[in-house]
């Protein structure tokens, strides 16, 4: 008799109990830890180490280690980890943001709207609208041909972000 193929689906963060969060929180921090020691990458990439089903777990925990400010956000969606020494200027990091530059970029190329891309993130879909407008505030997406679907502003953005942080120089540029 075949066996059935056993398939994992993920949980938003609030739908895990106490010790299933405890559990997703250990191997999240683990697998971005491990990633980040390597070099920097997209929150899309490291979301891809992270096991399918703690996937849901995964913008809750990523935005506590930025906070904690072991993680930083480079900008263009990229995280690092911090080395050991003080920071030396602020950094605004939205991981549902940078998560929905990811997905427009890669997995919804053609747009979607607030509702779709809450269901492949795992966030509420009130969190997915604000981000969705400070994000055309900043120029990065626009409303596709349908109403309320947003897409990349620009096709070279959009290949710039699949193409992930290997090969990226990350370096200050600020002028004195």
């Amino acid at each position: 008799m075949a066996r059935k193929k056993q398939t994992f689906t993920p949980r938003a963060w609030d739908k895990l109990s106490g010790a299933e969060q405890e559990q997703a929180r250990r191997k999240i921090i683990t697998a971005v830890r491990d990633a980040l020691k390597r070099s920097p990458h997209t929150a899309l990439e490291l979301r891809g180490c992270v096991p399918i089903e703690m996937r849901g777990a995964f913008p809750v925990v990523l935005r506590d280690l930025v906070h904690a400010g072991e993680v930083a956000s480079l900008g263009h969606s990229v995280y690092a980890a911090v080395p050991w020494m003080p920071q030396t200027s602020a950094v605004r990091a939205d991981v549902a943001t940078d998560l929905i530059i990811g997905v427009l970029s890669s997995d919804r190329r053609a747009g979607a709207d607030a509702a779709e891309l809450a269901g492949d993130l795992f966030l509420p879909v009130s969190q997915i609208r604000a981000a969705l407008i400070d994000l055309e505030g900043a120029g990065l997406i626009h409303e596709a041909k349908r109403p309320g679907h947003y897409r990349m502003l620009s096709r070279r953005m959009a290949t710039e972000v699949r193409q992930g942080a290997s090969g990226r120089i990350f370096a200050d540029v600020r002028h004195a």
